[in-house]
């Protein structure tokens, strides 16, 4: 990547640096100002909405779990009467979830045209009515009929797709101010990586279940499996890639990831071999062989740390301490990497506290889409943050994406961590990470994976 330029000469990457900084720190500034809150104010914001993040995503695995604890903790956040979510049936709204005042109108239809929710599906963007009696973009009548006077609305997205709104409503009006508001934007902006997160865990179960339908299947595909992975591990046939972060301001490469590689004859995918060992009861010897694997090569060169993925598991057990051996703690990190929910999390609190006291260094990796990764930033005291790829992917046409990133920027420098933006994939995601003011980023844009 290239250095700013001034007189059509480069500036030295100290001064460009620090002139990225001044600019950030004005934006911020800037948007301070145009909410109306401190930056103590923002900050306590966006940790209650991380903490409702990880309320939503605990409360169970299915997308109906997700979807009613989503309209409940809006709700909540944002101490509104009600809270209602959307879908769009054809040319109408249909009240799908709700809570509180809005729970007695599960089922309405509203038209799309001429109503408020309507109207922000359409612009895409998050649209408030301080009083319905006076607000010409409503529907009169339907709010009425539901008694509500103020709302907040606001798009919901699956993947890159509206496919409703989220609202909150009060029976009073000029009941929401700008720090309700932005609660609600960050949140509905996070309940689409959840939401998304949840339909893919809905999704594998049900092939799981439509597998054990048959048993002699499903158990000649657990059979297949274990002798795949025991060749796997007694050939030590497993490889490691390595992909490099680097610092967005000037693309110095600080670290890379690890990242393991399977035999290709087969045909599998990463997510496959790991989802098969764990039904085999094989996942934490699969993950401690990758660990292995990634270790038997030299260190990156300079002072680039390594980055190694683990579960909540592998972290909390002896033998991590067996593989990482004598190794340098402060040229590795160690990147907490979910696939099920925390069991105990006290004991991978503990855990994690003492391995940063012998000096490694703690990323907590998918954050704003895993089952606690937002939970595990507010109590884990990570070290680095690395942003979920579905927070990173379109962002430069997202202003919603946008806010919520550079909320996370702030939250980041409040508690002396780093932000990693994960698959950045074009030059315009990672100009627009670099504006906002995201420290470090990872992708195929960035670089490609490559072979140790």
């Amino acid at each position: 990547m290239r250095g700013a330029r001034k007189g059509g000469r480069r500036m030295p990457r100290k001064q460009a640096a620090m002139q990225l900084l001044v600019e950030k720190r004005r934006r911020r500034a800037a948007q301070d100002a145009g909410t109306g809150l401190s930056d103590a104010e923002a900050l306590s914001l966006l940790t209650r909405v991380v903490e409702a993040q990880g309320a939503i995503m605990a409360s169970g695995p299915g997308p109906s779990d997700v979807l009613a604890a989503l309209t409940l903790h809006a709700q909540e956040l944002t101490g509104a009467g009600g809270a209602v979510l959307e879908i769009r049936d054809g040319d109408a709204m249909v009240y799908w979830f709700a809570s509180g005042m809005a729970e007695a109108q599960l089922g309405l239809r509203i038209p799309v045209a001429g109503s408020l929710s309507g109207l922000s599906m359409e612009r895409g963007c998050l649209l408030r009515c301080d009083d319905s009696e006076q607000d010409a973009r409503v529907d009169r009548d339907a709010c009425r009929r539901v008694g509500l006077r103020s709302m907040v609305v606001v798009p919901l997205q699956f993947g890159d797709q509206p496919v409703g709104v989220l609202k909150v409503a009060s029976r009073e009006p000029h009941c929401f101010g700008p720090a309700e508001t932005l609660a609600l934007e960050h949140l509905a902006t996070l309940a689409g990586a959840s939401l998304h997160r949840a339909v893919e865990a809905s999704r594998r179960e049900a092939e799981v279940a439509a597998g054990a339908g048959n048993r002699a299947d499903r158990d000649s595909g657990d059979e297949a499996a274990r002798r795949r992975l025991t060749r796997l591990l007694r050939d030590g046939r497993l490889r490691v890639a390595r992909q490099p972060i680097v610092r967005m301001t000037d693309g110095t490469v600080v670290g890379w990831e690890a990242l393991a590689r399977f035999p290709e004859e087969y045909g599998l995918p990463t997510d496959t071999w790991f989802r098969d060992a764990a039904r085999c009861g094989r996942s934490v010897e699969l993950e401690l062989a990758a660990l292995r694997a990634a270790l038997a090569d030299p260190l990156p060169a300079g002072d680039a740390y390594l980055s190694l993925n683990v579960s909540p598991e592998v972290a909390c057990s002896d033998a991590l301490d067996q593989v990482l051996g004598d190794v340098d703690p402060a040229r590795i990190v160690l990147e907490i990497t979910e696939h099920t929910a925390v069991e105990d999390y006290p004991r991978l609190a503990a855990r994690l506290s003492a391995l940063q006291a012998r000096g490694f260094r703690i990323a907590v990796d998918d954050t704003g889409a895993g089952f606690s990764s937002l939970r595990h930033v507010l109590t884990l005291a990570p070290d680095i943050i690395k942003l979920d790829m579905s927070l990173v992917r379109g962002v430069d046409l997202r202003p919603r994406l946008q806010s919520l990133i550079a909320a996370l920027c702030t939250f980041a420098e409040g508690t002396q961590a780093t932000l990693v933006a994960e698959g950045v994939e074009t030059d315009a995601e990672s100009r627009t990470l670099r504006r906002i003011g995201v420290a470090c980023g990872q992708g195929y844009f960035i670089g490609a994976p490559q072979l140790t």
